[in-house]
């Protein structure tokens, strides 16, 4: 039986605690504006589809891929090292893929914006057939050959259609990408998706990791800012993988 009385408390060293001590918050953000920080690199790569499904829905037919390639400069300006909550200090990498039926790795993961960008504004769309599931393999595949210990995310901008499953489907390969500690998000590049194999692809939470994020909102041809807000704002809340006893509300 405890041999604590009644009106006694125990008492815990605070240093145990960290920025996540139960205090006032003001207390709290003093606290943690003294603590050493935490590095937090989190890479973001880029899976694009570029096949027939995709560039035959509008005229002409590259345009869809075009706002693509304007979605994603608009993501990466909004990228910026900081300081989370006085406590993660985050910095950003990016790369990226296209695909079909054939995969063009377009970027490997850089921490310049101007050379990504560059390498993005390249790309043309592939036409002939989808295999989305080879593309997230080679997404995975890329995230492997990096030594950094990163937060991972991956965002792939597809309609959700396939016309073959040659490594294994959306699902195998959606589930490996996270066994390795991959998030993935998905976005549709219009209206004209199959829901299903969206969320396929996103990960759990799908209010989180699908969510209806869309290149454009419906009805309109200007990009989606809400979309790459609600993304970004779920990647910085996952520095706490990077601090697990931090705050990041």
């Amino acid at each position: 039986m405890s041999s604590r009385h009644k009106g006694e408390h125990w008492l815990f060293p605070l240093e145990n605690w960290g920025c996540s001590i139960a205090e006032s918050a003001v207390t709290r953000s003093e606290n943690c504006l003294h603590a050493e920080k935490t590095d937090c690199p989190i890479s973001v790569y880029f899976v694009i589809d570029t096949s027939e499904s995709i560039a035959l829905q509008t005229v002409p037919i590259q345009s869809l891929v075009d706002q693509i390639k304007q979605f994603i400069p608009r993501f990466i300006e909004k990228l910026e090292n900081e300081v989370y909550q006085n406590q993660v200090s985050i910095t950003w990498m990016f790369g990226g893929l296209h695909y079909s039926d054939v995969v063009e790795i377009y970027s490997p993961l850089t921490r310049s914006k101007d050379t990504y960008l560059t390498k993005l504004r390249a790309i043309n769309y592939l036409g002939r057939g989808t295999f989305t599931d080879c593309a997230i393999s080679n997404m995975t595949q890329q995230f492997q050959s990096q030594t950094a210990r990163d937060v991972k995310f991956a965002v792939v901008i597809t309609d959700g259609h396939v016309t073959g499953s040659p490594c294994g489907g959306m699902k195998m390969q959606a589930e490996r990408a996270r066994d390795m500690g991959i998030k993935l998000f998905a976005v549709a590049p219009s209206e004209d998706v199959y829901e299903q194999g969206l969320r396929e692809i996103a990960s759990p939470p799908h209010d989180l990791y699908r969510s209806n994020y869309t290149i454009t909102p419906k009805d309109a041809l200007h990009i989606d800012e809400n979309t790459i807000e609600k993304i970004i704002k779920a990647m910085v809340r996952g520095t706490e993988l990077c601090c697990p006893g931090c705050r990041t509300e």
